[in-house]
C-alpha cells in the first residue's frame, strides 16, 4: 500500500483505468512488497498469472520496460495523480508522465485493446482516417468490413498513432455484450465528472453529460465487436431488443456539436448509419489486402514467390486466413507453396468467425448466399430472382442483398450498364464447403428415411453438370463426400436405389419437389459414369 494514498482512494485511481477486480488484489500484494511468489501463494494462482495479472495493471498506466523500477514507477504515478486529485478537485488534471513527473496531456484506458506487435501496410487507409479524424475533425467514424480483416488491427495502430491529439483515449469491446448503462458508468468513471450519476437518473441525462464531456475535452472513444449488439437472423443494421438504446448514443454523437470522435468496429453496419454519413460521419470499408498477403508470407518465409499472388487472391486478401494459410504451409508443405494449392487444401480455423456471421443472417439471406456460391461467378438480380423457388418480390430481394451488402459478405461490379453480385473469394469457399456438406447429409438421410421434407437445399438450389465449372467442382465435392457410402453400398446399387427414389418424385408437385428430381438424376449421371469401364 502507498501510505499517503487511502485504500479507496487508490481503488478509485486504478478502477478508472479499467484495472479489474482480480488486478487489483495482486497490486495491493506488490505495493505492500510481497514477491510474485508470495502473492501467487496468498491467492492460490501460479506465478505467470500474478505476472500477467501485474502486467495489465502497467499497460494500462503505460508503463514500459522491465525489472522492479515498473512497481516504483507505478508507485510515483499514483501518488502524484492523487495528489493533484487533491489540490485540482478533479482527476483529469494535468498529471504525471511516467518518467519525468511532467504534466500528461491524455488519460489512456484501452480496455481489452489487443497488443500489436507488427503491423503490416494500410498506409492509405491510416492516411484516409486521420484526414478524417485529426483535420476534418469527424464526430463519428466507422470501420466496416468481414471478420478477420483486420479492422481491429488497423483501429490499435491508428489510435497508437494519434493518442497524442486527444486528452481522452477509451477503447471498449463490446463482445461481451456491455449495456449503454453500464458503458455510460465506465465512462463516467473514467472521466471522473464532478456529479456523480444517480441511480433514478435516466438515458437520456447520463447522454448529455457524456456529449457535455465532449465539448469539453477531445476525446476518441473507440467501440469494438460493435456487431454483437445487431440482431441475428434478421436483416443487417437492427438492433437486439436489449441494445436498442445504442441507436440514440450513435445518434446523438453524430449530431451533437463537439470536439470529440466516436470510432465504431463491426463487420455489420447499423441501419441508421447511412442516413447520418456525411461531412462529419464516415465510413471505411476495410478490404483484403496484397500488401498485407506478401508482408505475411515474407515473414514466414515460404517459397514459390510466383504462386503468391495467386493464393492472396484466393483468399480475397483476407488478414487472418492468410496467416493461418502461412502457418499451415510451413508446417505441412514445408514452406512451399505450390504444394498447398495443388492439393486445395481449405483452412478450417477461421471457419468458427465465419459461423458466426453466416448463422448471423435471416433465411432469405442464406439462400441467396447459397444461389451466389453454386454460380461461382458474377450474378445478376434478375438471374437470382428467376432461380430462387418461391415467389419473392424484387423489392424484397434488394432488400436482402443490401443487408448481405451492409454485412459485407459480398461484393458489387458493373457490367455494360448492369450491376453484378459475387461472394468475396474466402466467404464463397467457406459457403461452397458448407453447402456440400449439408447436401450430403442430406442425400444420405434421404436414402435411408425417404422422407422429402428432409430435402431442403437439395431442393431449393439448383445444381447442374452443364452450368458451370463452379457446379462440376460441387458434383465432384458431392462424390467425394459420398465416397464410404459407395464402398459400403456399391456405386451400382446406390445408382438402382437413387432411381427408385427418382421414380417416386415423379407423384409429387413442383413446390413440393422443386430441384430435388433434377439435381438426382444428374447426381446419378455423375454415378453412372464411374461405372463406365
Amino acid at each position: 500500500m502507498i501510505p499517503a494514498i487511502p485504500q479507496d482512494a487508490l481503488q478509485e485511481l486504478v478502477a478508472a483505468r479499467g484495472v479489474s477486480d482480480a488486478e487489483l488484489e495482486a497490486l495491493l500484494l506488490a505495493l505492500e512488497g510481497e514477491s510474485t511468489a508470495a502473492i501467487a501463494s496468498k491467492l492460490g494462482i501460479s506465478n505467470i498469472a500474478v505476472r500477467k495479472r501485474l502486467g495489465e495493471v502497467y499497460r494500462k498506466f503505460n508503463i514500459t520496460g522491465r525489472g522492479p523500477g515498473k512497481l516504483a514507477e507505478l508507485k510515483h504515478l499514483l501518488l502524484t495523480i492523487h495528489q493533484n486529485k487533491q489540490e485540482n478537485g478533479d482527476a483529469y488534471a494535468e498529471q504525471p508522465t511516467k518518467s519525468t513527473g511532467a504534466s500528461l496531456r491524455s488519460r489512456q484506458d484501452w480496455g481489452e485493446a489487443p497488443e500489436i506487435s507488427v503491423f503490416y501496410g494500410r498506409a492509405r487507409e491510416i492516411a484516409s482516417l486521420e484526414q478524417w479524424i485529426i483535420k476534418d475533425r469527424c464526430r463519428l467514424v466507422a470501420l466496416l468490413g468481414l471478420a478477420g480483416i483486420g479492422k481491429t488491427t488497423l483501429a490499435v495502430q491508428l489510435a497508437k498513432q494519434i493518442q497524442e491529439e486527444f486528452e481522452f483515449v477509451v477503447w471498449r469491446s463490446l463482445r461481451s455484450g456491455l449495456s449503454l448503462e453500464d458503458l455510460l458508468s465506465q465512462l463516467n468513471q473514467i472521466f471522473s465528472t464532478s456529479k456523480k450519476a444517480a441511480p433514478t437518473e435516466d438515458i437520456n441525462t447520463r447522454l448529455s453529460r457524456l456529449i457535455e464531456h465532449l465539448r469539453k475535452h477531445r476525446c476518441l472513444l473507440i467501440l469494438d465487436d460493435f456487431e454483437t449488439l445487431l440482431s441475428p437472423e434478421e436483416l443487417a443494421g437492427k438492433y437486439r431488443r436489449e441494445y436498442e438504446n445504442y441507436r440514440e448514443l450513435v445518434r446523438r454523437i453524430a449530431e451533437a456539436n463537439h470536439n470529440s470522435c466516436l470510432m465504431l468496429i463491426s463487420s455489420e453496419k447499423p441501419a441508421e448509419l447511412a442516413l447520418l454519413e456525411g461531412e462529419k460521419v464516415c465510413s471505411l470499408q476495410v478490404l483484403g489486402s496484397k500488401e498485407v498477403g506478401l508482408a505475411i508470407f515474407q515473414e514466414k518465409r515460404l517459397y514459390g514467390q510466383e504462386y503468391w499472388n495467386l493464393l492472396i487472391e484466393r483468399y480475397g486478401g483476407h488478414a487472418l486466413a492468410l496467416k493461418i494459410v502461412a502457418s499451415t504451409i510451413k508446417e505441412l508443405c514445408n514452406g512451399q507453396v505450390g504444394e498447398f494449392l495443388k492439393n486445395s487444401l481449405f483452412i478450417g480455423d477461421i471457419r468458427y468467425l465465419l459461423d458466426f456471421q453466416f448463422e448471423r443472417l435471416s433465411e432469405s439471406e442464406k439462400e441467396i448466399m447459397y444461389w451466389l456460391a453454386i454460380e461461382g461467378q458474377p450474378m445478376a438480380i434478375a438471374t437470382l430472382k428467376e432461380n430462387i423457388l418461391l415467389p419473392i418480390s424484387q423489392a424484397d430481394l434488394l432488400k436482402n442483398i443490401a443487408s448481405l451488402d451492409r454485412r459485407s459478405l459480398i461484393e458489387k461490379q458493373v457490367e455494360r450498364g448492369n450491376t453484378l453480385f459475387t461472394l468475396i473469394p474466402v466467404i464463397s469457399k467457406y459457403i461452397t464447403e458448407r453447402f456440400v456438406e449439408l447436401v450430403c447429409e442430406e442425400i444420405l438421410d434421404f436414402i435411408t428415411n425417404q422422407k422429402l421434407e428432409n430435402l431442403k437445399l437439395f431442393r431449393s438450389h439448383l445444381i447442374s453438370s452443364s452450368k458451370t465449372a463452379q457446379s462440376r467442382s460441387i458434383l465432384q465435392r458431392l462424390k467425394n463426400k459420398l465416397s464410404p457410402t459407395l464402398m459400403r453400398y456399391g456405386c451400382d446399387e446406390l445408382v438402382k436405389t437413387l432411381k427408385q427414389i427418382l421414380s417416386k418424385l415423379t407423384e409429387k408437385t413442383h413446390l413440393e419437389v422443386g430441384y430435388a428430381s433434377t439435381n438426382l438424376k444428374t447426381l446419378i449421371s455423375e454415378l453412372k459414369d464411374d461405372l463406365i469401364p
